[in-house]
């Protein structure tokens, strides 16, 4: 294969001619061999670094800082980054460890030598495009690499969202479904109170539709941005009037309502938003977790479990035991919750091991926090779609485990008081019968009065 001699600050170094990067992306191959994800696999990440440059490149032309005609062609070649075209040539892995360097530069020069593409150009001549003289104009990996994983955590927040509000939906629509179907509460996995099972997933609506309100929240924040701050805050290698002009650029390129932070120090040494996305995503994550087990617990059987509901059979559950199905939706959402604690706990230590003036550890966040959001997405609709929507409700059996426990002792306290009840509730016990049977023969209530003391007892005050 032909190649291209690029000098870098190290010696000459051999890259393939049918591509785009050059000498530091080379380097950062050769030092991060690192079996994870590559930026061009990595569209939303890819997209938001090309809309900064893109912002930039405008913004310096604005500003007579680059040549008009260099300066359209980086705007061309964002355009082309942007669309997908130069995916191939984005080869440096997410987890690497430069602290953002091998990234930023891996960016600078595939743009820079598309640019000398577009102006009828061979790559290397950097004497007329070069990535850090042009297409870094202005710039540091320090603010640039943060913000432009900040954008892409939006993005990929917003395909989040989606999944979780189709749970949210799902649930919502089996609560009022079984409205009427009456169940035996439980406690401490023992016999409690009387309730319907529209009720039961009515609470799992509410934590999931709320859990989701609270990610809405903290994704507005990703929109503040250290961008401009250049390599510790101060905005040195810039000049006057650029950030201004970026961001206006960057509002109108992106649709999104991108503002500077605040402080630019606080933007720049610290990681704490994507800490508390990540926490945002554990909890609702945890409690979808907390509802599959329920989903296991009711479906259990049919003949050795509750088997009060049943969930769809969406594949055979044994290689050995014919038509066994098992919960493996479910399951998976149970998985689902353990990788994302796992990624939050690294997340977490990430944001608390920066050090002076940066977080020299983004990648490690980018990495953990992209899987987590990638991976609910996935399986938050297969969650909704293969899993709750398809739930039945058996009512008789529910029925039956329902007038077989002592349940509904609670109704009887008020008539006969605590004791009197609870050596009821004993006699049931001892006996092996029903406490209404136990209720019934000692003519405390009728028989046509169970179903009217059932609805009267699950009626919310």
């Amino acid at each position: 294969m032909n190649t291209r001699l690029e000098a870098d600050s190290l010696g000459q170094i051999k890259i393939p001619a049918n591509r785009l990067y050059g000498s530091n992306t080379v380097r950062a191959l050769e030092n991060f061999p690192i079996s994870d994800r590559v930026l061009g696999q990595e569209p939303a990440l890819v997209q938001a670094m090309a809309h900064i440059k893109k912002a930039c490149a405008l913004a310096n032309i604005e500003l007579g800082r680059v040549e008009e005609s260099v300066g359209k062609a980086l705007v061309q070649a964002c355009q082309d980054m942007i669309d997908g075209c130069l995916d191939e040539h984005l080869v440096v892995p997410i987890l690497e460890g430069s602290g953002g360097t091998s990234t930023n530069m891996n960016v600078n020069e595939v743009l820079a030598n598309r640019g000398l593409q577009l102006l009828g150009k061979k790559p290397g001549d950097y004497d007329v495009v070069h990535p850090n003289d042009h297409v870094n104009q202005g710039q540091s990996t320090n603010d640039v690499l943060p913000s432009a994983i900040k954008l892409a955590s939006y993005a990929l927040t917003r395909e989040a969202i989606s999944g979780i509000k189709m749970v949210a939906q799902a649930l919502e629509v089996k609560s009022r479904e079984f409205s009427e179907v009456y169940r035996l509460g439980r406690t401490c996995l023992q016999d409690a109170q009387p309730m319907t099972l529209g009720q039961a997933f009515e609470g799992y609506h509410a934590v999931i539709d709320r859990a989701a309100n609270r990610i809405i929240d903290q994704q507005q924040r990703l929109l503040t941005i250290p961008l401009g701050g250049t390599a510790i805050g101060t905005g040195l290698g810039s000049v006057a009037g650029f950030q201004e002009t970026v961001f206006e650029h960057l509002r109108e390129l992106s649709g999104l309502a991108v503002v500077p932070a605040e402080s630019r120090f606080d933007g720049m040494q610290n990681l704490d938003e994507f800490q508390r996305l990540s926490a945002e995503l554990e909890t609702v994550t945890g409690a979808m977790a907390r509802i599959a087990k329920d989903f296991i617990l009711l479906s259990s059987g049919p003949a050795g479990g509750l088997a009060e509901i049943s969930l769809p059979s969406v594949q055979p559950g044994s290689s050995i035991m014919p038509g066994k199905v098992n919960p493996v939706i479910p399951m998976s959402t149970i998985q689902l919750a353990q990788v994302v604690h796992g990624n939050h706990c690294c997340i977490a230590m990430a944001c608390q091991d920066g050090m002076l003036e940066i977080n020299h550890y983004e990648h490690a966040v980018a990495s953990r926090l992209f899987d987590s959001l990638h991976r609910i997405s996935e399986i938050t609709k297969t969650f909704a779609t293969h899993c709750i929507q398809g739930i039945e409700a058996d009512e008789l059996k529910s029925m039956e485990n329902l007038t077989r426990s002592f349940a509904l002792a609670t109704t009887l306290v008020p008539k006969l008081g605590y004791s009197a009840v609870s050596t009821m509730v004993k006699e049931s016990v001892r006996t092996n019968r029903a406490f209404l049977e136990v209720a019934v023969e000692r003519e405390l209530i009728a028989h046509d009065e169970i179903l009217d003391i059932i609805r009267s007892s699950v009626r919310v005050e």
